[in-house]
């Protein structure tokens, strides 16, 4: 063999896997997408930028979606704990509500209202529940099943409010999460 014939030979192969990794990227961002994935945190979890992960999606002819689902932000959710970041598991909820807010078109808002898969932890799985049930209602929405729960056995602050702050917490609670021993600001859902 040659070494022009090596070099055809290792420039070919590199092609292949190239080609590849292409097609596995692109099952990689379907399946983040089919889960219910925003394209912003497939975007993140992939190491690529939110207009990758778009093209990709067109090019496999999947529908566009920007925001994230419960069953997206669940998952996302379940990654965040898992690496031990409340505040960003929480930020992921917050960003979730606030696309759930935004959107008009019936089906979108039934793809939305799937029910998640559990995030591993009862008390994110009881405020990812009660968040979107109270978001249902000023959207003339009927909270699905799934965000009927029953109180947390003791009380949670998952927003740091406890201690010297938990009166005030408390008091700005509504009435969604207190009912449920969760005790978190409302102001909390202004801002992502």
């Amino acid at each position: 063999m040659t070494f022009e014939t090596d070099i055809v030979g290792r420039a070919l192969l590199a092609d292949e896997l190239v080609r590849r990794g292409r097609a596995q990227l692109r099952q990689v961002v379907l399946d983040g997408h089919r889960r219910g994935l925003s394209q912003r945190r497939i975007a993140t979890l992939t190491g690529r930028s939110q207009p990758e992960v778009g093209r990709l999606l067109r090019e496999i002819g999947a529908p566009a979606r920007t925001w994230m689902t419960a069953r997206g932000a669940a998952e996302a959710i379940k990654g965040e704990l898992g690496q031990g970041d409340d505040d960003f598991a929480l930020r992921t909820l917050i960003g979730a509500i606030n696309d759930f807010r935004g959107l008009r078109d019936p089906a979108e808002i039934q793809d939305f209202l799937r029910r998640p898969r559990p995030t591993g932890d009862r008390r994110w799985d009881t405020l990812l529940a009660a968040a979107v049930a109270q978001a249902c209602r000023p959207q003339g929405v009927t909270a699905p099943k799934w965000t009927h729960r029953a109180p947390l056995e003791s009380w949670w602050f998952p927003s740091h409010g406890g201690g010297l702050l938990a009166a005030r917490t408390m008091s700005r609670t509504p009435i969604d999460f207190s009912r449920l021993g969760i005790w978190l600001d409302a102001s909390a859902f202004q801002t992502a």
